[in-house]
């Protein structure tokens, strides 16, 4: 082959041409055909070539782009020089040049240029406020349009044609807003930014402004692509000059773009001349283009851009059901089983391996939503009497890494136990759990296990993951905003307003749904934390984040904040507690100057915050049961939650409670003293604790709060700040050993009473020798009766829920009636004693004494019972009576059943009292026989005497009932000294009857005595006749 004796150069050359204000230059290509040999001297004569073309144009700055050599085959051989590519003209019409350095023509003139691979594009805009826009200006081929174009072209150009290496100008477009002319300028090297800052500021007035962005100075050197999935990467900007900190950006496919920051999957830092992004998960989020932006410190104007695509070799996230979920062997012979493995629609091309399967067809089908399903077939599982088949998919991406899924399918036989179809869910074999897909509207799956053995198995609970669609969005937009894709303050306001529109809806009231929401605020406070944004009033969404934080405590979704089956589980809610709280102490309240306190508050969720103004005190909506009362904190936010306590745990070390719907959270300056007040009801005798959330222990603590006491039962004190609530014990306090005491004390009683009543049937004749102690007997042995028969009834049902369910009604009922007709006897007897102390000389008549007896006795309590009964719903329990006691109810003061018994109870104790105390001044009061010679100490016996002969037959001791409902038993030690003497004497009263009705009386001692004498003497002296017989027999 002969050598080339030819050379074709092309020539970069600068023009410039001097004007009254400064050069303008252009950028021209010249093709010089030189020979050989001479080709040393020409490239050292250019190196400092200038033309001067006449006295105001020259040409200078000559460099080679393109080398050719002309061979004798008629073919061109062309090489870019270092610095140059193939300009997009050849690489249209050359593909196989476009990536190489060095291509050959078949043609004599190929038109082979390289460009400059430093070459500047200026994409600009500029806004007219002195023009208005027309449809003309979108006409290319209009003369209004051409008129137009000339004149900007006429008044950018000679100012921009003065930067180094300028080649074009051209007007490409005019859009609305005043006047908006789009422009593009072309630069073959790059310039100095001062330069076009200059030559901008230079052109805009108040009326005319320009926007320009800058590709070319900036630059982002190419990395090693496609990058592994789930791998690291970094991407670095650099600037040749002193620019400041640049914005990256992120764009993926046709979205919208988003902004790059700090975030759990991406982080910027930006040292000397360069900013990298660091990437440390590649997934499917981070495939497309990042863009960094520059901006000078002179000019907000002007952005200096550079961009890469990011190719990731992508994996898929599977799905892989099948086609019947439980294939059923039984009475078929031949069976085939369709798998499918279900992904979302990438660019990704993969290869797809079924382990031991073949595939039924390379080739994905498509499904709804943007999914593609690859399938199989399981052949006949009931040849071989398989209980399950396993099949299994494998993903293969670009670099070989894989995915897989694998999938056990239960394969139902003659002995197989299995649930029956039920409400759209297939026959199902035992110990599995069958899948549905969720409504449309929704995505995730329904779950619902099989259980059970033998011939027939059990259906669970179903357990739905089914989420709203546009829920699911929010989420996902969040979740981007948390990984760094995003600025958290630019996106806060659509995010929560999808978000309240969202908790407005019906379809919230699921556990996935109330969960999605509550996460969506948690990334978004997580985010917002890692961007470490500080809210303001003007810019952050207040009204909106309040109103999807009240709005999922609305009544309405209190069954949802559990997922099925775990109704201990109260994770959700703390999760919102101190996100809520978190969001709040962001927005940085303390240190606004002006908001609105009626913006802060919404159905459940209000916000205070409190400067220690005193002037205008700030208090919570009456409608939260809650208000802080003091507070040494110089400034504080105080978030009031309704319907939140009941979400949290309900013990507190280990004792049931009952919790107040309101959660208080304080957030303060510093550690400080509070004193709060709670609207909650109290039932007596119940513990109240003042509790805040211990994060370390996860559970409710008393530690450094105190309650206010029966005094105060409302006040809770804290010496430090936190999320409160108040707590009621679920029971009320249980004294120690009172069962036992009581039980014992009636079994003496029963006891007692029963030998009181033989007793009295023993003594009878003997002793009722006159109306008065027939009087006094006959009420004695019903005041026995009574009681024996309350006693007995108590005991019967010592634990209402062993005894059968219909027993509780007659027993209380039986219980009241007869408490009463004892203490109505008890009166009697107090009425017949008052008698006789005060009217001396007049003798009651005893038909009327015994008939006054009866009617106070039995018909009297009789009536309060029916009475009682009728009104309380007609004896409904819950009512009339308590299912868990058999006895009447207690509800408040003047309020429940239970005052049915105390009124009469305490009026007749109040009348025996007042009947004991005329008895003893009767003492008190000498006759007149005794004169001066009264024994005092034979009077204070008497007293004592008759204090405690007369206290257990009239009933005195209950008084001490009195005291019981009066103290608390939280307050200690009084309210369980009262409850325990209460206790030992009433249920003892049995016993004290018998020691004083019938031993302390002495007639009924010494006819008892003599009673038993004859049946002694008499059994004596029949055993004496009998031996005196037997030995006279004898004899």
């Amino acid at each position: 082959m002969k050598l080339c004796t030819e050379f074709i150069l092309i020539l970069l050359g600068l023009f410039f041409k001097a004007s009254s204000a400064e050069n303008s230059t252009q950028v021209y290509y010249v093709e010089v055909h030189i020979e050989a040999g001479v080709y040393k001297n020409f490239t050292d004569l250019i190196d400092n070539l200038i033309l001067d073309l006449n006295s105001s144009a020259t040409v200078q700055n000559f460099s080679i782009t393109t080398e050719c050599n002309s061979l004798i085959t008629g073919n061109v051989n062309c090489r870019c020089n270092s610095g140059y590519s193939w300009s997009e003209e050849v690489c249209r019409n050359y593909s196989q040049c476009c990536n190489q350095n060095e291509c050959m023509f078949y043609i004599p003139n190929p038109r082979a240029i390289c460009l400059s691979n430093n070459k500047v594009l200026v994409n600009g805009s500029f806004i007219d406020h002195n023009m208005i826009f027309t449809t003309y200006y979108t006409d290319p081929g209009s003369q209004l349009y051409k008129n137009i174009v000339r004149k900007y072209t006429s008044q950018l150009e000679p100012v921009y044609s003065t930067l180094g290496w300028f080649d074009s100008l051209m007007i490409t477009g005019f859009r609305k807003g005043s006047l908006i002319g789009d422009f593009l300028i072309l630069l073959t090297a790059p310039f100095e930014v001062a330069q076009l800052e200059k030559k901008t500021a230079q052109l805009e007035n108040g009326s005319f402004k320009i926007n320009l962005t800058v590709t070319g100075i900036t630059s982002i050197p190419q990395i090693q692509q496609p990058i592994l999935y789930n791998n690291d990467v970094s991407i670095t900007c650099c600037k040749p000059e002193k620019l400041s900190k640049p914005t990256w950006s992120f764009q993926k496919d046709a979205q919208q773009l988003k902004y790059i920051t700090n975030g759990t999957e991406a982080s910027v830092i930006s040292i000397s001349q360069n900013s990298t992004v660091y990437i440390t998960k590649t997934t499917e989020v981070w495939k497309g283009t990042f863009t960094c932006d520059y901006k000078s410190d002179q000019s907000d104007s002007i952005r200096y851009r550079a961009s890469l695509y990011l190719d990731i070799a992508l994996l898929p996230q599977i799905l892989i059901i099948s086609d019947p979920q439980f294939p059923s062997c039984i009475g078929q012979t031949n069976l085939d089983i369709t798998v499918q493995c279900i992904i979302t629609n990438t660019t990704e091309n993969y290869s797809v391996n079924w382990i031991g399967r073949e595939p039924v067809n390379n080739k994905p089908d498509p499904l709804q939503n943007g999914l593609i399903s690859y399938q199989t077939y399981v052949d006949n599982p009931c040849a071989e009497s398989l209980e399950w088949v396993n099949v299994t998919c494998v993903f293969v991406n670009r670099l070989n890494q894989t995915a897989n899924t694998t999938l056990h399918i239960p394969v139902i036989q003659k002995s197989s136990t299995v649930c029956k179809p039920d409400n759209g869910w297939p026959q199902a074999k035992a110990n599995f759990t069958a899948v549905k897909f969720c409504d449309p509207t929704t995505v995730g799956l329904q779950k619902r296990s099989c259980t059970g053995y033998g011939l027939s198995g059990d259906w669970g609970n179903v357990i739905s993951e089914c989420v709203d669609e546009k829920l699911r969005d929010i989420l996902n937009d969040a979740m981007d905003l948390q990984r760094g894709l995003g600025i958290v303050v630019n996106n806060a306001g659509n995010i929560f307003s999808r978000l309240k529109q969202s908790t407005e809806q019906k379809s919230i009231n699921t556990f996935p749904n109330v969960n999605e929401s509550v996460e969506v605020l948690y990334v978004m406070q997580n985010a917002s934390e890692i961007q470490k944004s500080q809210w303001n009033d003007t810019v952050f969404p207040f009204q909106d984040f309040l109103a999807s934080s009240s709005n999922l405590l609305n009544g309405s979704l209190n069954d949802s904040w559990r997922p099925v089956g775990n109704v201990g589980n109260y994770a959700l809610a703390l999760k919102y507690l101190r996100t809520v709280e978190g969001i709040i102490d962001q927005t940085n309240l303390i240190n606004i100057h002006k908001t609105d306190m009626s913006q802060l508050q919404q159905t459940n969720v209000q916000i205070i915050y409190n400067k220690s103004d005193p002037s205008t005190p700030q208090t919570f909506s009456s409608d939260f049961g809650v208000s802080v009362t003091e507070i040494s904190s110089n400034m504080s936010v105080q978030t009031a939650f309704k319907n939140l306590g009941s979400k949290f745990p309900s013990t507190l070390n280990n004792i049931e409670t009952v919790p107040s719907e309101t959660v208080l959270s304080v957030i303060g300056d510093k550690m400080t003293k509070i004193s709060v007040e709670y609207n909650q009801e109290r039932l007596p005798n119940h513990e109240m604790y003042c509790v805040y959330w211990d994060d370390i222990n996860s559970e409710w603590s008393e530690e450094g709060c105190k309650w206010g006491g029966v005094s105060k039962p409302k006040l809770c004190t804290c010496n430090h700040l936190s999320a409160f609530t108040i707590l009621m014990a679920k029971h009320p306090i249980e004294l120690k050993y009172m069962e036992e005491l009581t039980y014992t004390g009636l079994g003496f009683s029963i006891v007692s009473l029963t030998l009181c009543l033989v007793i009295e049937f023993l003594v009878w004749n003997a002793v009722v020798k006159t109306n008065i102690a027939h009087f006094r007997h006959t009420v004695l042995v019903n005041i026995a009766v009574c009681l024996l028969i309350a006693h007995c009834s108590f005991l019967t049902a010592p634990v209402p829920s062993a005894s059968p369910p219909y027993w509780c009604l007659p027993l209380t009922v039986m219980k009241h009636f007869c408490f009463l007709a004892a203490f109505f006897w008890m009166l009697c007897l107090s009425l017949g004693l008052l008698h006789q102390v005060i009217f001396v000389f007049v003798h009651l008549r005893k038909k009327v004494y015994l008939g006054l007896c009866v009617f106070l006795g039995y018909i009297c309590p009789l009536v309060i019972v029916i009475v009682t009964f009728i009104t309380y719903d007609n004896g409904r329990p819950g009512s009339y009576y308590s299912g868990e006691t058999c006895w009447l109810i207690y509800e408040a003061a003047l309020k429940g059943s239970i005052h049915a018994f105390l009124f009469p109870v305490f009026i007749i104790v109040f009348v025996n009292m007042f009947t004991m105390v005329v008895v003893i001044s009767r003492i008190l009061k000498p006759n007149l026989s005794e004169g001066s010679s009264h024994d005092e100490k034979e009077v204070a016996r008497s007293i004592v005497k008759t204090i405690v002969l007369l206290t257990p037959t009239l009933g005195i001791t209950w008084i001490l009932g009195l005291f019981v409902l009066m103290l608390d038993l939280t307050t200690t030690p009084y309210a369980q000294i009262v409850n325990y003497a209460f206790t030992f004497f009433n249920s003892f009263q049995g016993f004290f009857i018998l020691l004083t009705g019938c031993f302390g009386e002495k007639k009924v001692r010494d006819a008892l005595l003599k009673r038993l004498g004859q049946q002694h003497s008499v059994n004596y002296k029949s055993e004496s006749s009998s031996r005196i017989t037997s030995a006279t027999k004898r004899k």
